[in-house]
C-alpha cells in the first residue's frame, strides 16, 4: 500500500487519545503497526492543511484535555519546482501545546 500521509502523536489523557483516534479514523487514516501512528492511503484526496486545521479545531473543544507533552506530527509528500525541475520531498508539520489557547498549534 502507498501512503499519502503518516501521522504520529502523543496524548497523555486516555479520553483525549480515544477522541483523537476517532477524529483521524473519520478522515480515512488507518492505524499502523507502530504504536501511536496512523497512515492515510494515497488514494485519499485530503491535503495536509485539511488535517492540521481539523486537528487544531478539535483540540480547542472544551472537554478535550491537551497537556504540554502532547503533540501531533504529520509527514506528507510535497512537490516543488526547483530550477525548472519537479522535485518531490517528504515534509512535516508539527503541532504542539499552545499555552494561550490550551490547544494544539502548528510550530513555526
Amino acid at each position: 500500500m502507498y501512503y499519502k500521509m503518516i501521522l504520529t502523536y502523543n496524548f497523555s489523557d486516555d479520553d483525549t487519545r480515544s477522541s483523537f483516534e476517532e477524529l483521524v479514523e473519520g478522515f480515512g487514516f488507518v492505524e499502523a503497526e507502530d504504536q501511536s501512528t496512523y497512515v492515510l492511503p494515497y488514494s485519499n484526496s485530503l491535503k495536509s492543511t485539511d488535517v492540521t486545521n481539523a486537528i487544531g479545531d478539535w483540540s480547542l473543544i472544551k472537554d478535550i484535555q491537551i497537556s504540554k507533552e502532547d503533540f501531533v506530527q504529520l509527514f506528507y509528500l510535497l512537490s516543488l519546482t526547483i530550477n525548472e525541475k519537479k522535485v518531490t520531498k517528504i515534509a512535516s508539520k508539527y503541532m504542539e501545546y499552545n499555552s494561550k489557547t490550551k490547544g494544539l498549534m502548528l510550530k513555526l
